[in-house]
C-alpha cells in the first residue's frame, strides 16, 4: 500500500470581475486568487483491488459521488486506466458555502496526491481533468497566486506576487453559489477586461485594487453579511472584500502584526468564526 497526505488550502479572491453571461449558462470572469495558510487535510491511500471510500471528520460535507473529492478520484483513475482501491480521509476546517474554495481544494489534492502516488500524468493534464470538476479547480492545482480568466480554466501563475496576510469571517451560513450566480445583475456600462500585468503590480503598491462583482448578488442573497463588513471597517481595517461568492469576508493586510491586532480583538466571537492565515505558495506535503 503507498499513502500520502496534503495539506488542502482555502483561497481568497482578491479580485474577481463578472464579464459576462455566456450561451451555455457559465458567467465569463477574470480573477486573481491567492492560497492561503487555513487548511483541510486529506490523507490518501492506494492499495491493489478496485473502490473507493471516504472518511471525514470536523464539519458536514456532502458524501459519496455527490463529494468533489470522490469525483475527483473516480476522474483520475478513469483516465489513467487503472485499478486500485482507494481510500480518501479528509480533516474539514474550511468552512463550506464560504467563498474560500474549500471542495475545490479537495478536489485538486486528490488529483495531485494520487499522481504523486501513481504519477501517470503531467500538470498539463491535471490542469484539464480539474477543468471538468469545477471552475475553481484548476487554480489549486497548482496552489500558487494566480490569474484566472474564462470561466477558471485559465490559469497563468504570478512570479513574485506578494503573500498578504488575513482575517477572515465566516457567518456560520453557507451560501450556493448557483444562487447568487443567479441573482448578478450585469453592471451598466459592462465591465471591461483588465491587463493582468499592470493589475498584479497595482496589488504590490499600498493601495490594494480589490473588487468582486459578485458582492451585489451575495448582499442581495444574505444581507446580513454587511454587517461583517462593518466591524472590520469599525476596527480601522481598510481593505475589506467578500470572498468569492461568499459567505466569508476577509480583511488583507501585507504585515502580520496588523492582522494578528484584529484577530485577537475578534477571535472570542459566538457569532461568527475568525481566522487569522497567511498567502501560500506550492504544495505541502505532511509525513506519516
Amino acid at each position: 500500500m503507498s499513502s500520502v497526505k496534503l495539506l488542502s488550502p482555502a483561497k481568497v479572491n482578491l479580485f474577481l470581475r463578472v464579464l459576462g453571461k455566456r450561451p451555455d449558462g457559465y458567467h465569463e470572469l477574470q480573477s486573481i486568487a491567492q492560497p492561503v495558510s487555513l487548511f483541510d487535510e486529506i490523507s490518501l491511500s492506494v492499495e491493489p483491488g478496485e473502490g473507493s471510500s471516504l472518511s471525514c471528520s470536523g464539519r458536514e460535507m456532502p458524501s459519496g459521488n455527490d463529494n468533489l473529492a470522490v469525483a475527483a478520484c473516480h476522474l483520475y483513475l478513469g483516465e489513467a486506466g487503472v485499478r486500485k482501491k482507494v481510500s480518501i480521509g479528509i480533516k474539514k476546517n474550511i468552512p463550506i458555502g464560504a467563498g474560500l474554495g474549500g471542495g475545490s481544494s479537495n478536489a485538486a489534492t486528490v488529483l495531485v496526491g494520487l499522481n504523486r502516488v501513481l504519477g501517470k500524468f503531467t500538470d498539463r493534464d491535471l490542469l484539464r481533468m480539474a477543468a471538468s470538476l469545477g471552475a475553481d479547480v484548476p487554480f489549486f492545482v497548482r496552489s500558487t497566486s494566480s490569474f484566472i480568466e474564462g470561466v477558471g480554466e485559465r490559469v497563468e501563475m504570478l512570479s513574485d506576487f506578494p503573500l498578504f496576510h488575513y482575517v477572515i469571517l465566516f457567518p456560520r451560513k453557507s451560501l450556493s453559489t448557483r444562487e447568487v450566480y443567479e441573482n448578478w445583475e450585469r453592471p451598466e456600462p459592462p465591465p471591461e477586461k483588465v491587463d493582468p500585468v499592470s493589475l498584479a503590480e497595482r496589488f504590490r503598491g499600498v493601495d490594494f485594487p480589490l473588487e468582486n462583482g459578485l458582492e451585489a448578488a451575495v448582499f442581495a442573497v444574505f444581507p446580513e453579511i454587511l454587517s461583517l463588513k462593518e466591524i472590520f471597517r469599525s476596527l480601522g481595517a481598510r481593505f475589506v472584500l467578500v470572498s468569492g461568492s461568499g459567505s466569508s469576508v476577509f480583511s488583507v493586510f501585507p504585515r502580520r502584526q496588523e492582522a494578528e491586532e484584529i484577530h485577537e480583538y475578534l477571535g472570542t466571537s459566538s457569532e461568527f468564526d475568525v481566522f487569522l492565515a497567511g498567502g501560500i505558495s506550492g504544495w505541502h506535503f505532511l509525513a506519516d
